[in-house]
């Protein structure tokens, strides 16, 4: 179960986006907690992905939700051909591999608090802490692949039944 999308980079395809998470059946089985965890990482990937996209025509972002092998898997994938923008975002990957979570947001929080710019930067942060999906990051030339993944509690023990 899920959905896919390739979109213009426009800023309206978040509500169909919180659309598709709050209709489906499967997250809605999980209960509010892991369908809002869900849209959370869903919203904050695919504004990052907006933010941070080529703007030209053609250059479309590809957004896809699934829900399989025990897993609830958002793959967002853009072009970012500025190079300070995938150096900014191996440096915060690194951060997030690096630390723990909950330190990691708070660390970030005092940042902001001594030194405030504006700009939260707290988006892939809130991911890993607040959502609690994993997040990974492939940069292959200028195409940025972001993956947040968690797992489903009842489809992970749909899956070790079966197995």
């Amino acid at each position: 179960m899920g959905f896919r999308l390739k979109i213009d980079p426009e800023w309206n395809v978040i509500k169909r986006i919180k659309e598709h998470i709050n209709a489906d059946p499967m997250l809605k089985e999980q209960g509010q907690d892991f369908r809002e965890a869900t849209l959370l990482a869903a919203i904050e990937l695919i504004e990052n992905a907006l933010k941070y996209s080529d703007h030209e025509e053609g250059q479309s972002v590809e957004f896809d939700l699934s829900m399989d092998d025990g897993y609830c898997e958002i793959r967002v994938t853009n072009r970012v051909r500025n190079e300070e923008h995938r150096a900014a975002l191996k440096e915060v990957m690194e951060r997030i591999e690096d630390a723990d979570p909950f330190e990691l947001y708070v660390q970030r929080l005092e940042t902001l608090k001594e030194h405030p710019d504006g700009f939260s930067r707290m988006g892939l942060i809130r991911i890993v802490y607040e959502g609690e999906f994993s997040l990974s990051a492939n940069i292959a030339g200028d195409t940025v692949t972001m993956i947040a993944r968690r797992a489903v509690p009842g489809l992970t023990a749909a899956m070790e039944t079966q197995g």
